[in-house]
């Protein structure tokens, strides 16, 4: 019996078998929260980018052309918007400016939720940019 308690032949996969479960969900938690942080940077980018479109270009005239705007951006960077997920707020107050609002939301699909607390899973943004007149 001292024999068995003394031998080193299998400590090694026995350390592996108790840590490698955490090590691997410690690398996927960071890998998702890393792209959690990325859609909601790009949201942020294309909600802003939209209502500077809105108050200084002659691109984004209509509201059907804002839209596509903001959805074209998204889906450039690799976010999947509808047209229901983007709301524009014309002539709306910023910090006591008058300026142009965009609100954006989107789902957001993760295969680690169950597992990784924190994960959202709807990303909003919203950006206004001045009125130039």
């Amino acid at each position: 019996m001292k024999r068995l308690f003394r031998s080193m032949r299998a400590a090694t996969a026995v350390e592996f078998a108790l840590l490698a479960p955490l090590f691997f969900l410690m690398l996927f938690g960071i890998i998702e929260m890393s792209r959690v942080l990325w859609a909601q940077e790009t949201i942020e980018e294309v909600a802003f980018a939209t209502a500077r479109c809105m108050s200084v270009s002659d691109q984004c005239a209509s509201e059907a052309q804002q839209r596509q705007f903001a959805l074209a951006r998204a889906s450039h960077s690799g976010i999947g918007l509808t047209g229901a997920d983007v709301v524009l707020l014309p002539n709306a107050d910023c910090n006591g400016v008058p300026a142009n609002a965009v609100r954006l939301t989107t789902s957001f699909a993760s295969p680690v939720r169950g597992l990784v607390p924190g994960i959202p899973q709807k990303l909003q943004a919203e950006a206004c940019f001045p009125v130039l007149s």
